[in-house]
């Protein structure tokens, strides 16, 4: 069998139901290919890869002009060893992720292997199925009629208002990037031949279109809000403040720079993490606390995916 929800799963997604704040943020560590040390920040956790549970990846939304990016794309493989950290003081939950993780962009879409945990050298080793198998493509066809539907009630609004508004507004030169549509006929609704109606095996396996990576690009982009889509059009990271900065700041951080909402999207990107390894300690346990274990195991001839769960000493 392919495409099973991981064990862990479940008990993750409860504790992000009982988290009372309305976004999640958690800890990400990578390492810095040039000092070979670790480094952390914060982010916030944004979906489920294609907003399927059963993907196990775990996703998050990052400026690509950032140092962890950097980071990921300097490694020596098509993916960068993470760790990463939840804690939720509500539940007294703790969850440690650990495996590889690669990064999603308009500019660069990752290659996955054409084959079921297929090993070979140049090829993200993690088997991640298209959504056209198994029906999931359907929320981001969706997604991007709502978005086409959107764009079309703005350029008609612009029509009546500002003729000639196509030709200013953006002075940053960001020409909107065109997103493939999924058609209809592509997706598989469960009562067809979705996962529901029968199991899917490696031989039902195919990896994500590029169409349908650009359309999750574009689905978790709009469900950023408009003063998050900003940060995108910031100056580069890192770089020293002057007055020429400064000013750029100021003017976005009132919305007055003159860009539109879209602007940032080709410094957007999504950071991708494949799980290899959970490590949960409930303290709230009426034992004094419980930990349990997860590891990913693949087997040698099938190539099945399994998980191997134990409890362990917290």
């Amino acid at each position: 069998m392919i495409h099973q929800m991981a064990p862990w799963v479940p008990q993750f997604t409860q504790s992000l139901k009982n988290h009372s704040q309305s976004f999640t943020p958690f800890f990400f560590a990578t390492v810095d290919p040039l000092t070979n040390k670790p480094k952390c920040r914060t982010v916030i956790f944004r979906d489920f890869l294609f907003h399927d549970k059963r993907s196990n990846v775990l996703t998050f939304t990052t400026d690509l002009r950032g140092d962890k990016v950097k980071e990921i794309l300097a490694a020596n493989s098509d993916t960068a060893p993470f760790e990463a950290c939840f804690y939720f003081p509500g539940t007294w939950e703790q969850y440690r992720f650990s495996g590889r993780c690669f990064v999603v962009s308009h500019q660069n879409l990752p290659p996955i292997s054409a084959k079921y945990n297929q090993l070979d050298s140049g090829f993200i080793e993690y088997p991640i199925l298209s959504p056209s198998i198994y029906g999931g493509a359907q929320i981001l066809y969706e997604h991007d009629q709502e978005y086409e539907e959107s764009n079309k009630r703005n350029a008609e609004s612009n029509t009546d208002s500002e003729p000639e508004a196509s030709s200013s507004g953006d002075t940053s030169g960001h020409h909107e990037p065109q997103h493939p549509v999924l058609s209809r006929s592509s997706t598989r609704s469960s009562g067809v031949a979705g996962v529901n109606s029968h199991v899917l095996g490696p031989q039902d396996y195919a990896p994500p279109l590029n169409k349908e990576w650009e359309l999750e690009l574009r689905r978790q982009w709009r469900d950023l809000s408009r003063s998050t889509k900003a940060q995108f059009r910031k100056p580069d990271p890192g770089t020293p403040v002057t007055s020429e900065t400064s000013k750029q700041l100021d003017k976005i951080q009132r919305g007055v720079d003159g860009a539109k909402e879209d602007a940032g999207f080709d410094n957007f990107g999504i950071i991708c993490l494949c799980i290899e390894e959970v490590d949960f300690l409930n303290l709230k346990d009426g034992r004094g606390g419980e930990r349990m274990k997860f590891h990913r195991n693949i087997h040698s001839e099938t190539g099945s995916e399994t998980w191997n769960e134990a409890e362990v000493c917290p």
